[in-house]
């Protein structure tokens, strides 16, 4: 069981709704340069944008009677 596993392991957890800035960071260095507070900026624009229950990723259409 868990007792009988030895040495220790490093658990991450995440939240719901709260994204990675690196990737975001990265993103915007390579296309803009080094600014990381405009980086931070366009992180918690997303997060914010996640957060809202009207924003969907998708768009549904409707084809005929049914919706794609």
């Amino acid at each position: 069981g868990l007792r009988d596993m030895s040495g220790r392991a490093l658990i991450g957890v995440k939240r719901i709704g709260e994204l990675d800035p690196k990737p975001f960071h990265e993103a915007w260095k390579k296309k803009y340069g080094s600014d990381s507070v405009q980086a931070a900026l366009m992180c918690t624009a997303w997060e914010e944008t996640l957060r809202d229950p009207d924003w969907h990723p998708y768009k549904i259409i409707e084809v005929g009677n049914s919706h794609q």
